[in-house]
């Protein structure tokens, strides 16, 4: 059985990140764990009394956000999928504190959780929680589903590498797993900084050939090109459903995290991007 976790806050774009994972996982058998880490106001982590139970301020803050949570639930559990649990779960914390405890206390699979686009009204920048999320859950893979994003399958996947690194199998098997599951084309997308691969490029790109090994797949570069901006006009020129990316510090992720760039590219607020994590290296 996989094991789902679905932040929310009770906005549309998260009902809709919980939309995309039910129908994703359709046909297995999963438990959600559906999480909303809630705040109590007036008071901020400096203060020496923090609300506990019993606390006036906590208990209304607590009972609004469990309230929320069983309508959520209670709406999920409406779709009648005989193969789909779910969990609702409320949680006083900061919010990564609270992702990591629960991946490690109930071995979560996934994380699913929605991004708010670009901007949203008030002119925040893309989903400021999840890619917080992406960057620092390493301990499982998360997927960013934007507002708009409704799942359609995967007919095609960009995977952007550098080659710099060999991929071991267990780092992109969440990729491998939607490979088999869908038969989709994985579009390997290079972007190159040097016009020849150097011999241990050549050698990880070998090996993730190997490691693809029964997957439909191609190979594409772009040169001279900023990567936010290369991977945002390749995924839409094959408008392609996911982009699948593997974490590691100063990679592709840090890159298009970093605010000047997130500002500059309009794929976030169409296409789900999937984070894989590198795994015990330095």
């Amino acid at each position: 059985m996989k094991r789902i976790l679905l932040p929310t806050d009770f906005s549309d774009h998260a009902q809709n990140a919980m939309a995309y994972a039910t129908e994703l996982y359709k046909h297995e058998e999963c438990m959600f764990y559906v999480l909303n880490v809630f705040k109590v106001y007036g008071y901020s982590t400096t203060n020496i009394m923090y609300p506990e139970p019993g606390n006036p301020a906590y208990d209304a803050a607590f009972n609004e956000s469990r309230k929320n949570i069983k309508d959520t639930v209670r709406r999920l559990i409406f779709a009648k999928n005989p193969k789909h649990s779910f969990e609702g779960l409320s949680k006083n914390n900061f919010l990564l504190d609270a992702i990591n405890h629960l991946v490690e206390e109930k071995g979560i699979d996934m994380i699913v959780m929605g991004t708010k686009g670009a901007k949203n009204a008030r002119g925040i920048n893309y989903g400021s929680n999840a890619v917080t999320v992406m960057e620092k859950v390493t301990a499982c893979p998360v997927l960013a589903i934007p507002s708009r994003a409704e799942f359609m399958g995967y007919r095609e996947i960009i995977f952007p590498t550098s080659y710099e690194v060999p991929y071991k199998k267990s780092e992109i098997s969440p990729l491998l797993s939607m490979a088999k599951e869908f038969k989709p084309m994985i579009r390997i997308l290079h972007i190159k900084e040097n016009e020849q691969l150097t011999e241990n490029q050549i050698e990880n790109r070998r090996l993730l050939e190997e490691n693809l090994d029964g997957s439909k797949y191609s190979f594409h570069s772009l040169t001279n090109i900023d990567p936010a901006v290369g991977i945002s006009c390749f995924t839409e020129s094959r408008n392609a459903d996911l982009i699948a990316l593997v974490n590691r510090k100063h990679g592709f992720l840090y890159r298009l995290t970093e605010k000047p760039v997130v500002k500059g590219i309009s794929f976030y607020t169409s296409t789900p991007i999937m984070v894989m994590h590198v795994q015990n290296r330095s």
